[in-house]
């Protein structure tokens, strides 16, 4: 009767570490695919971004080389306007960002949903910086300070004439004065 009352354990067959090891498996193929679908998801988008902005990168004047329109499969994908912005997906909200990089960090300049809406504001943010360099370079270039020296040269080469004249005159003079003087004091 003893026998009957003694509760035997179950056997460890219930709990097999092969199977979690295959869930385990199972559920990191589902997150590896739940993140590659996140991924090309976020690709697609940048990549109807940039077909929106190809035509205005074709109107990028030659000789501007700041703009370069590049799509690079980083971790998050980014759509390089220039050196220092950016367009990126977020991953909570889907939505377009346009960030910064500065010394003082990151900034988003802008966020939208829309690919529109991103687009022109990208080709506004293109024209500002466009603009504000043709304004630097028109700042620093100024008066051609070659064309004031030569100015000033053609203004001092008459004037400097007329002291070399008089200098010469001045100078025989002094000299005809001095002469003289040591002829007269002679005894």
């Amino acid at each position: 009767m003893e026998e009957k009352g003694k509760i035997l354990p179950r056997p460890a067959a219930s709990r097999s570490l092969r199977e979690a090891i295959l869930k385990a498996r199972i559920e990191e193929a589902e997150q590896l695919d739940a993140a590659a679908d996140r991924r090309d998801g976020e690709i697609a988008r940048l990549e109807l971004l940039k077909a929106e902005l190809e035509a205005v990168f074709a109107e990028i004047p030659s000789h501007d080389d700041r703009f370069n329109l590049v799509l690079v499969p980083s971790r998050p994908a980014r759509l390089w306007i220039d050196l220092f912005t950016y367009a990126a997906v977020d991953e909570g909200s889907s939505a377009y960002l346009f960030v910064r990089n500065s010394e003082n960090g990151r900034r988003t300049l802008f966020s939208s949903s829309n690919v529109a809406d991103m687009a022109d504001r990208i080709t506004r943010y293109m024209a500002r910086e466009i603009v504000r360099r043709e304004r630097i370079d028109a700042a620093l270039s100024g008066p051609d300070p070659s064309d004031k020296v030569a100015n000033e040269t053609r203004h001092l080469g008459l004037g400097m004439g007329v002291v070399v004249w008089a200098f010469l005159i001045g100078i025989l003079s002094g000299a005809v004065g001095l002469f003289a003087a040591v002829w007269l004091s002679a005894p």
